[in-house]
């Protein structure tokens, strides 16, 4: 005779609480998603480069390179959801996209920015002083998270600038992203301080708070909005 044991829940119990918890999310997703569309606040994050920690190992075969123009196909396989115009302006205007390839295969990409970049989220541009640059736009196919990759370009992509006399990385994380949040401390960032906004149709008021005595970027409203 087999044993049943009594700890084992109903199937229909475990199916419930899987439904209760996905609905929650759900919620949670729309209601973060309509207040973002109002009110939006992201944490302004830097780290030193001058202090580059040794290169990360990550747990498969990558290779790193910078995107150029031969790329955009593959690109476009790897970002379908991304506009080519967007991303051909971002190479006009000599941002760098560093990809990292598996087998051939893009499965992860970060972009640079210099001088001043335009933040769709906040509808604004960011300043950058001479010896800053801006990353952002951080992306990994989901069937390769988790294996190291973000780690690896980051500390590439700062022993590159680092060799073209650059001393500082900038990026900034939307307070919502909690995932985005934690990757930046793990990747060695400090929270310096916050940029927000309020919108209300063609309208909008924004402020910024340093957090201590580190420089901090300048965001000026951007002349047009996209």
């Amino acid at each position: 005779m087999t044993k049943v044991s009594r700890n084992r829940k109903p199937r229909k119990a475990l199916n419930l609480k899987y439904f209760v918890i996905t609905l929650q999310e759900v919620i949670r997703m729309l209601t973060m998603k309509t207040v973002t569309t109002f009110y939006r606040n992201v944490i302004v994050f830097d780290r030193s480069i001058n202090d580059t920690s040794p290169d990360f190992q990550p747990h498969l075969p990558v290779e790193i390179k910078i995107l150029t123009e031969k790329d955009l196909p593959a690109y476009y396989t790897f970002r379908p959801n991304q506009c080519m115009n967007e991303i051909r302006k971002r190479l006009d205007r000599e941002d760098k996209c560093f990809m990292v390839l598996h087998e051939g295969r893009m499965v992860h990409s970060s972009w640079v920015a210099r001088e001043k970049v335009y933040v769709p989220y906040l509808r604004c541009n960011l300043i950058l002083k001479p010896g800053e640059f801006y990353i952002y736009d951080n992306y990994t196919l989901p069937e390769y998270r988790n294996q190291g990759l973000a780690q690896t370009r980051s500390v590439y992509i700062c022993k590159y600038y680092q060799g073209l006399g650059y001393h500082r990385a900038i990026q900034i994380v939307a307070v919502e992203n909690e995932t985005g949040l934690g990757m930046s401390k793990a990747l060695g960032y400090q929270p310096i301080g916050l940029y927000g906004c309020i919108r209300i149709g063609p309208w909008q008021w924004d402020w910024q708070q340093s957090w201590g005595k580190e420089s901090f970027p300048i965001l000026t409203k951007a002349t047009r909005w996209k």
